[in-house]
């Protein structure tokens, strides 16, 4: 079997790793790799190991997700689901997730079983009662609102399209796909769902967090994606961000020349991040010296990074409230 290669690759979530701090980025995509082996070396293995964690937002998200799509499925089948069974899937798996945590598990394999950044450095914890009360206060909110909220606001708006079979989630037909390629460049990119009719391209991207400006060139990257993927001109492409805390639903302007602006915005990112590299080859994608990938002084911002181990910023944890 031949040796993996670390390709080199952009997507949007790497993009905000390098502007909030190119450390974090190093650690992501560079010190980390190679990690999943038992000969490699200790750091290499931490570092593997910290970025599979999930902090609380994350997995409420990739709990809410699972319902939402189980609940798709199932009406485009014909089946009725209520809210009450969507909220029974998004808490197993939290549930799931809380108890991998506490084997510790993840210890000998993090790909596979969740490690819980809030528990792992103690931002909750397990055995305190009021942690565990705070936690679930948390769990039983987020879930609560979103998954209501997608009920009574978000499913009557595309139910029309889903039962037409209009409504396709990502990773099903067509759309199984992640990833596209320009002049060579693998760029990762997955919207939740696409509403395909006969003159639209829909795009829809569910938020389970409060609303963010850069969401609005996230999800104009998924553009690109239909245009390069699936050959659709800019003028059928819509987008949309449907937001779950409080039901709203936003429509994102694309055309030709936000297409430009989109791609510009790419390659000169991608033209910051090969200057960290031997050469500036991203063919050969090896990385300079740790040292040239600068750490950020914002504390707030390395008390949200799963790295605080390796960076010896655990403090950032104590001091966040007062910056």
């Amino acid at each position: 079997m031949a040796d993996l290669k670390n390709e080199f690759s952009w997507s949007f979530s790497q993009a905000r790793d390098f502007s909030a701090c190119p450390r974090k980025y190093y650690w992501q995509r560079y010190g980390s790799w190679g990690g999943w082996e038992e000969i490699a070396p200790k750091k290499v293995r931490d570092a593997y190991r910290l970025k599979q964690m999930k902090n609380r937002y994350a997995l409420v998200g990739l709990a809410i997700d699972s319902a939402v799509k189980e609940a798709l499925a199932k009406i485009k089948a014909g089946e009725e689901v209520t809210f009450e069974e969507a909220y029974k899937t998004a808490r197993n798996h939290l549930v799931k997730a809380w108890y991998e945590h506490k084997s510790k598990m993840w210890e000998k394999n993090p790909k596979k079983y969740t490690c819980i950044k809030d528990l792992y450095y103690s931002e909750f914890l397990m055995d305190d009662e009021e942690s565990r009360q705070a936690w679930g206060s948390f769990i039983k909110e987020r879930l609560t609102v979103c998954l209501e909220n997608f009920f009574g606001m978000i499913l009557p708006k595309i139910r029309p399209y889903l039962e037409r079979g209009e409504l396709v989630p990502i990773g099903q037909g067509d759309f199984e796909s992640d990833s596209f390629t320009i002049g060579g460049l693998k760029i990762f990119a997955a919207p939740d769902s696409v509403i395909k009719t006969e003159d639209t391209f829909l795009i829809i991207d569910w938020k389970t967090g409060k609303p963010q400006q850069y969401y609005d060139y996230q999800v104009r990257v998924y553009g690109i994606w239909a245009q390069m993927k699936h050959d659709v001109p800019a003028d059928m492409i819509e987008l949309a961000l449907a937001y779950l805390p409080d039901g709203t639903w936003k429509n994102v302007p694309y055309d030709e020349d936000i297409a430009r602006e989109v791609f510009d915005f790419i390659r000169e990112n991608v033209q910051d991040m090969s200057d960290k590299l031997k050469g500036r080859d991203i063919a050969l994608n090896e990385p300079l010296n740790i040292k040239e990938f600068e750490q950020t002084d914002r504390l707030e911002t390395c008390a949200q990074c799963n790295f605080m181990e390796l960076c010896q910023r655990q403090f950032a944890l104590a001091s966040k409230e007062q910056f």
